[in-house]
Order: structure tokens, then sequence, then C-alpha cells
């Protein structure tokens, strides 16, 4: 990219300073207020800078910015859209949304917002990514880079002066501010994620003597769920897990209980009179 200027980007009208957007992309920022550019595409700059086309800019509320690295260049340099929303007439109720406006649409007036820069100075140093140094080192001074024989340091002199602005302080405190409301957005999330998870594991267990398959505790343990404290359940079946000897009459008394006892009728045989002797030969 070409070196920053001064002197490029901003214009005069009346005592009002505006900042050009194509220049001014890298401070743009969600719900600044901004200018948008309402006439023709092919306008120029300087057309957009005369006094008598005010009236084709319109105020609009910035929903975000978007960056994208340029198609088809091999350069670092990043293409930059808007989207914003504004009220097309005075009586329109719903706002039209504009997406992908190119920068070069869009101007910001200095010191119309606290988060757009108070001055130009701000809007420079904001651009220059919030903080200059300059450096004012001089050539070698033997006066002054002669060794004290009591401390053993040379003397004191400014090599570089750091400048910085409320304005950027400002983007810091909004940017710890976003990442902090983030991480506990993101905390509340997973916690709650985590409650969830416990209720439905303590229901799980809560109503398990709902179950058929795996509430009841079949080997009589008082820890079951639903059991009660101190007492154990009876089963009425045979534990498969231990060896026992069971037989079967045993078996057969545990399937008649309650019904009496089991009888057998013994079956009757009729004589036929016909039947062979042995006396008849």
């Amino acid at each position: 990219q070409p070196p920053f200027d001064p002197n490029n980007g901003h214009y005069i009208i009346d005592g009002t300073i505006f900042l050009e957007g194509q220049v001014y992309a890298n401070i743009l920022e969600a719900g600044m207020p901004v200018h948008l550019w309402m006439g023709s595409s092919f306008a120029t700059d300087l057309e957009k800078r005369d006094l008598r086309n005010c009236n084709i800019w319109k105020t609009t509320a910035l929903l975000a910015k978007v960056v994208k690295k340029r198609p088809s260049t091999d350069s670092k340099e990043k293409k930059v859209t808007c989207h914003v929303s504004y009220l097309r007439t005075p009586t329109d109720e719903d706002e039209t949304l504009e997406t992908d406006v190119p920068s070069s649409r869009i101007r910001l007036v200095v010191g119309s917002d606290p988060l757009i820069p108070g001055t130009l100075e701000e809007a420079h140093l904001a651009l220059m990514g919030g903080r200059h140094e300059i450096d004012v080192s001089k050539k070698p001074d033997p006066e002054k880079d002669k060794i004290d024989d009591n401390t053993g340091l040379t003397g004191w002199s400014t090599t570089t002066i750091r400048k910085t602005s409320h304005h950027y302080e400002q983007v810091q405190e909004r940017k710890r501010q976003r990442q902090h409301e983030k991480e506990l957005a993101e905390y509340k999330e997973k916690k709650e994620k985590e409650i969830q998870a416990r209720k439905m594991e303590e229901a799980k267990y809560a109503n398990a003597h709902d179950s058929a398959l795996g509430a009841y505790d079949v080997w009589s343990s008082a820890n079951a769920a639903g059991g009660i404290e101190g007492k154990t359940r009876a089963y009425k079946g045979v534990d498969i897990t231990k060896e026992t000897k069971l037989s079967i009459t045993d078996t057969a008394k545990s399937l008649s209980k309650g019904m009496g006892s089991v009888a057998f009728k013994k079956k009757k045989i009729k004589k036929k009179g016909n039947a062979r002797k042995r006396s008849a030969d």
C-alpha cells in the first residue's frame, strides 16, 4: 500500500471536516453514523466534494464492515465493503438495507459521534493504528554520551516521541468490553449445557423405577433406584449367577403355589367282550 499522506482523504466544507471512506476504511466500525453517496457510481471525487451535491448524501447507520482479500492479486491489499441501513423517504416505516456497499460511497463527519474521531489529528492516528512514534534522535553528543563516574550511566536524551489519542483508548476499551462480553456469553452457554446434562442424568436415575429394563434391582439391593433405605426387595426369581441346587419337585411346588394340589386322574380301560382267552383253546 502507498504510504499514508495526511493531506489526502479529507476535505472541509463550511468548517466541517469530512473523511473519505476509501482512505479511512480501516477506522470504520459498526454503529457509526455515516454518509452514503446516492448519486451516480461514476461520479468523481470532485463531484462528491462539491457543495452543490450535498443533498445527494444520505445519513445512514453502519451495520457491519466486511473485509475481503482482493481476488486475482498477490498483494496483501484488502477490499472493504459495508452493510448499511437507512430510511429511503421520511415517511418510510421500514428501513432499507444495502449490503456490500463499497467504501468509496461512504464518508465520515469528524466529531459527529463518539465512535468517530473528534479531530483530524485523531483520525490520522487512528488510521495509523492509534499510535505514532516520531524519531527525534540527533547526532551523538560527546557531552551526553560521557559516562558519569558516580552512576556509571550516560546522560539522558530523547530519542522517540509516542503519540496516541483519547479516541484510540476508547476504541481499545470497546474491544476489551466486546471480548469480555463474548467470553461471558460463552461461559454462560457452557454452564447452561452442563446444568442441562446434569438434570438429564438426575432425571434418568430419578425415573428409573418406571423402566422395566434397568430400574429394578433384581438382587434385592437396598440402594436400588426407588428402593427404601434399610429394606431389601423380594425378587421372586432365580439368581443365575449363583450355583444353586434346585430339584424338580421344588420348582413344581413354586409354580403351583396358591393353586391347590395337583392331582392326576387315572384312565379307565374298558374290557371288550370278544377278547380272546387262552382257556378257549
